[in-house]
């Protein structure tokens, strides 16, 4: 699930644009969410740090509650690069300097639902085509990397396993292998795991071991 941040300080403001936004998130069929609606920089700034938000929409004319958008979102770029970011304003001018920050896109208001059709639609084809962040099973669902506690073979399938869900695909292992990034590696010829969630191996056992008493069984050679 990709997960939306908007931050603006007319809330007002935020409340059209999220109507549009969570009825053309539905319309595409996107997986994603609205989790944070807030006119607090402080927190869209805790929840960029703790890597909480996939997108964040930002308004840049703050007046006298914040940063000046620009600025506040060089702040954001200083403890997370990779997340997207969407400005708002009602001034054109600031387009030019948008670029400074890595922006995705620059949103002129009143925003309406056209521009918002069509956000929504390039949002999709990025994380499409993204392998940074999410794993892509098939589609219409896709996985955060970082979530993934390991995976196993399941006959034909393979089912990935996180701390709160199980998600299945006909991916194979080889395949989810070439996939993800280097922190995933065949610990058994029917597992691959997560090596960024191991709390301990225990070799006599033949088991490494997670967070919320998961498991799952390793081969003997096996080392981190």
């Amino acid at each position: 699930m990709i997960k939306i941040g908007m931050c603006d300080d007319n809330l007002q403001t935020l409340t059209t644009f999220s109507n549009f936004l969570e009825s053309e998130i539905m319309q595409q069929n996107f997986n994603a969410e609205i989790t944070l609606i807030t006119n607090e920089q402080k927190k869209i700034f805790d929840a960029i740090y703790k890597k909480e938000l996939d997108v964040l929409i930002l308004d840049i004319d703050f007046k006298d509650i914040g940063k000046n958008g620009i600025e506040f979102a060089k702040d954001l770029r200083d403890v997370n690069k990779d997340f997207i970011l969407v400005f708002l304003s009602a001034h054109q001018r600031f387009m030019h300097l948008s670029l400074l920050v890595k922006v995705f896109d620059f949103l002129i208001k009143p925003v309406n639902r056209e521009t918002v059709e069509v956000l929504v639609s390039r949002l999709i084809e990025e994380f499409k085509y993204s392998k940074n962040h999410f794993l892509h099973l098939n589609k219409w669902i896709s996985v955060r990397i970082s979530d993934i506690i390991y995976i196993e073979k399941d006959n034909n399938n393979s089912n990935i396993i996180t701390a709160t869900k199980s998600y299945s695909t006909t991916k194979n292992l080889t395949t989810l292998l070439n996939e993800l990034p280097k922190n995933f590696r065949k610990c058994h010829r029917s597992f691959i795991v997560n090596e960024k969630k191991i709390t301990s191996i225990d070799k006599k056992k033949g088991y490494v071991f997670f967070t919320n008493s998961l498991k799952c069984p390793i081969n003997s050679y096996f080392e981190l």
